[in-house]
């Protein structure tokens, strides 16, 4: 509303920021957006970076489509796209563009690694996380069973709620 009432407090910013980059672009709102492009309007230097894959944060209102739109809402656009990972194996990348090539309005693009092929990935499901405490820790006696050290041995949790389970285990 400042931006839109006052011009002389929107040019004071424009001028401020000479350059605008803006990391994970797929995550901002509609409010970030228009921010972005009334600092924009003044010098017109931007530098998104964003996945449209990754997009994780709608529910607290990101928008996709803003990074979607980038080359509508952006004179000048060129837009780069980094294909290559260095971290995976090619059958981790190939299970993850045989999902992603489902999400819809994407700019789709060709993941690729010159890494090795690397273990077919499996994937389990389970109900209750009792059920994949137990497939876990089945696993893990295992790998120990087989001489493999304790200390290769981690388990990576996304919500910490989880570790319950695997404690009781």
């Amino acid at each position: 509303t400042i931006f839109q009432k006052n011009n002389s407090v929107l040019s004071k910013f424009q001028n401020f920021f000479k350059y605008i980059l803006v990391d994970e672009y797929q995550d901002i709102n509609p409010i970030q957006q228009k921010w972005i492009k009334f600092l924009y309007s003044g010098s017109k230097n931007i530098c998104c970076v964003g996945d449209d894959d990754q997009s994780i944060y709608s529910w607290r209102g990101a928008d996709v489509t803003n990074l979607l739109n980038f080359e509508k809402n952006f004179s000048k656009t060129n837009i780069i796209r980094l294909e290559q990972n260095y971290r995976s194996t090619k059958n981790i990348l190939s299970c993850a563009s045989s999902l992603i090539s489902k999400n819809k309005g994407r700019y789709g693009k060709k993941l690729w690694s010159e890494n090795e092929e690397g273990e077919k990935v499996i994937i389990n499901g389970f109900w209750e996380t009792k059920e994949e405490a137990i497939h876990v820790s089945d696993k893990i006696e295992h790998l120990i069973r087989s001489k493999n050290k304790l200390s290769e041995i981690s388990i990576l949790f996304r919500i910490a709620a989880h570790t319950r389970s695997f404690e009781e285990r």
